[in-house]
């Protein structure tokens, strides 16, 4: 059972990746999020509105997305649970 005081944000994995090509996400939106601890954190928004200067927006396809799968020890790729809600449909 999930603690309701949790971290809304969940690490990017395989599984969130297939759903978003399921539901036909053609593009996601990489937001630098924060520095802690020496780890960086980016946030994987799916289909979103134009990337401002230091944003970038990747096809959910390609190479880098998918090497965001990999894990690494000073970056974190996440995703907010707002962007999972179809996840088990």
């Amino acid at each position: 059972m999930a603690n309701t005081s949790s971290n809304p944000y969940h690490l990017f994995n395989k599984e969130i990746w297939q759903n978003w090509v399921d539901q036909d996400v053609t593009y996601i939106k990489v937001e630098e999020l924060s520095d802690s601890r020496g780890i960086k954190f980016f946030e994987l928004i799916p289909d979103s509105e134009l990337p401002e200067a230091e944003e970038m927006i990747y096809s959910i396809e390609s190479e880098d997305i998918l090497d965001m799968l990999i894990p690494m020890k000073d970056v974190k790729f996440v995703v907010h649970e707002i962007y999972l809600a179809d996840l088990n449909d």
